[in-house]
This record gives structure tokens, C-alpha cells and sequence, in this order.
């Protein structure tokens, strides 16, 4: 690996990984001439601006604490907009006598980390029933949200499991986007629901998902969307740290949710990278195959998310195509392989069916969500 992105990472993980920022300091001081300008767009695109800005502002150059300031700012005025959209969300579906939960964000910083303010956070992500869906929406545009990037017939083909308002809520009725997906797996929202605990974030109390199924639920919303952040590995390590689920009920709903390779891949790369206590009992549980396991190795070794290249590499490409076991994997991989060959031959976008707005293909999506099993 090249110096620079060696140093940039070393310094990343001890911004993570030593809560007094000794570790981060000596490094920068220390570090080769010039490698220390790329650390705020490393910090802004792992998102860990927080714990960067507070362990090496003081020995960086001027120039780059000036930006690191510029961004800390910035994500501290994100995570208030949250919050008040938090406290709004919260009286409206509770005047609706819709169960919801709160999810990542604010639970995370409030909850699970540690150092609260070391946990920067932009959406808000919101879980309803899905007999709920349509009525929380409604409700939530009624207050002035829209639905970003409406693509309706989009939103229909694939029976999308959330939805993007324009205020920063993410508002969702289950776990998982496609409908695809959420076939080839099990997960239960409704057994999620039934074991929410009750958690307070900056005086408003909410529901929250428990220990295990906030581990879970963590660590495949990372490995699905690549893997490729260290918040997400940060997440995970607090998680386990910090909450302290249980590893039988981690092993045994990854289990029956089918995503047990999904999880112990993201287990795995927040072990190599953070440390994060995860037995050797139960990534054998999670990922049975020894050989698969020294892939995910390889791979994390060979192309580290540290060394971000603002493009995919062969690790997070493997861990988005992550499926319930080593075959389906390898099968999802190869059709992926032959739809970029695809693009590139065409001139239409892969992505779904033209934007619409039109009111029936809305209605059908929201009927097909409040009637999917």
C-alpha cells in the first residue's frame, strides 16, 4: 500500500479506537510532510469528523483544522435539524396512535456510543408497522415532507421498504429495501417490534429496537451498502461494547433471518479494523466456511476501506453481494458482473422505470406494502 493511504489510516483507526486522542496525535505529528490534507475528506466521507476534529485539531496544519472546523460545524447543525425533526415526528405519530420505532442516529449517539457527541448523525430513520405505512405518510407530508425522487412505478416494482422525505426522515416499514431480498431472507419485523425496549434521546422517550436485533440490524444495513465506512464499523463496535447483546441471540435470529453471513462479514471487518470483542465461536457460527472466511480476509487486507479511492474495491463489492450463503453469493456476484458488462452497452439507466407521480401507481404501491406477508 502506498505511504499516504497507510498513514491516513493509521490515523483514522486511532481516532476510533483511543477515546484520548493520545494515539491520533502522535501519529499526525509524526506523519510524512503533506499526508495529513486529505484527512477532512476522509473524516467527512467515513463520517467520523466528530472524533477526528477532537483528537488531532491541535497539531494539524492551520489549513486543515479550518476545515475540520468547517465540517464539525456543519454536522453539529445536521444533528440538531434531526433532532427537532425528531420531536415532531414523535408527537405526530404518537397522536396517531402509530407504533414506530427509532432506529441508527440519535439512538446510537444517545444510547449505544459511549462519548454521545462522538456519534454525528444527519436522518432520521423511523420504522412503522406496515399497516401504518400509508397513513404515517400522509401524515408526515401533511406537515410539509415530500417524497424525494417520487419514482413511483420504481417504488412499486419493488415493493420499496422505505421511503426518503424531503425533511430528512427516512421513514420505513421494514428492515430491508427490495422485495427480493426480503424473500430470500426472514426477517420478522413483527417479532422486532414485539421486542423494542424503551430508550430516551434528549428528553423525548422512544422505542428502539433491542440489543441483538440492533447488532443485527447494524451490521446489515453496513455490509449491504458495501461496508465501505468506518462509522459503520464504529457502530458495530460500540454496539457490542457498549450494549452488550447477547451472542446466542445474535448467532440464533442471524440464523433464522437467513443473514447470518451477511452479519458476520461486517462482524469480521469491525474486528480487523476496531478490534471489536466478537468471539472466534461466533463468526464460526455465523460464517461456517473456513475458506470464506480467509476470502473476507484477504480482501479486507488487500483493498482496506481506509484506503478510500472514491470508488468500490473488491472487498465492498463482496459485501454488498452478500447473500445467505457462499453460493447464492458467488451466483449474485456473476449476474452483477454481467449487468455492468450491460451498462456499458446501454444508454438507458439500470436503476428502474421512468419517474411518475401519478396517483394510481402510488395507491398500488401503498396497497401492495400494507398487504405484503
Amino acid at each position: 500500500m502506498a505511504l499516504g493511504p497507510l498513514w491516513q489510516g493509521r490515523i483514522l483507526r486511532a481516532c476510533l479506537s483511543d477515546p484520548t486522542g493520545e494515539s491520533a496525535r502522535a501519529l499526525a505529528r509524526s506523519a510524512p510532510k503533506g499526508l495529513l490534507d486529505s484527512l477532512p475528506a476522509l473524516a467527512s466521507f467515513h463520517r467520523v469528523v466528530a472524533p477526528m476534529y477532537a483528537s488531532v485539531r491541535g497539531v494539524v496544519p492551520d489549513d486543515v483544522r479550518v476545515q475540520l472546523e468547517r465540517l464539525y460545524r456543519d454536522e453539529s447543525a445536521r444533528r440538531l435539524i434531526a433532532l427537532a425533526n425528531l420531536e415532531r415526528s414523535q408527537k405526530l405519530l404518537q397522536g396517531l396512535a402509530i407504533p414506530f420505532l427509532v432506529v441508527k442516529g440519535p439512538v446510537l449517539s444517545d444510547v449505544i456510543y459511549a462519548q454521545p457527541r462522538m456519534r454525528f448523525y444527519r436522518d432520521l430513520d423511523l420504522v412503522v408497522p406496515r399497516g401504518s405505512f400509508a397513513i404515517a405518510l400522509a401524515a408526515l407530508e401533511e406537515e410539509g415532507a415530500t417524497v424525494v425522487d417520487a419514482n413511483w412505478p420504481y417504488f412499486l416494482e419493488h415493493v420499496a421498504g422505505q421511503l426518503d422525505l424531503s425533511t430528512n426522515v427516512d421513514l420505513h416499514w421494514h428492515f430491508l429495501y427490495f422485495e427480493w431480498l426480503r424473500e430470500t431472507t426472514n426477517v420478522s419485523m413483527e417479532d422486532v417490534f414485539e421486542r423494542a425496549r424503551s430508550v430516551t434521546v434528549e428528553g423525548v422517550p422512544l422505542r428502539t429496537p433491542d440489543a441483538a436485533d440492533t447488532l443485527i440490524h447494524l451490521a446489515v444495513h453496513a455490509c449491504l451498502a458495501g461496508g465501505g465506512r468506518l462509522v459503520w464499523m464504529k457502530d458495530i463496535e460500540q454496539s457490542v461494547v457498549n450494549d452488550a447483546p447477547s451472542w446466542d441471540e445474535v448467532v440464533t435470529r442471524a440464523v433464522d433471518w437467513r443473514v447470518n453471513l451477511v452479519v458476520g462479514t461486517m462482524l469480521l471487518r469491525s474486528r480487523r479494523l476496531l478490534s471489536t470483542p466478537v468471539p472466534d465461536e461466533v463468526v464460526k457460527e455465523l460464517v461456517p466456511s473456513t475458506a470464506w472466511r480467509a476470502v473476507l480476509g484477504s480482501l479486507d487486507n488487500a483493498f482496506p476501506i481506509t484506503a478510500w479511492t472514491r470508488r468500490e474495491t473488491p472487498a465492498t463489492r463482496l459485501a454488498e453481494a452478500t447473500h445467505r450463503d457462499v453460493r447464492g453469493t458467488l451466483r449474485f456476484l456473476g449476474a452483477a458482473a454481467g449487468r455492468r458488462v450491460g451498462k456499458l452497452f446501454s444508454r438507458s439507466d439500470q436503476h428502474g422505470t421512468a419517474a411518475s407521480s401519478d396517483d394510481h401507481v402510488r395507491a398500488a404501491y401503498l396497497e401492495r406494502v400494507a398487504s405484503e406477508s
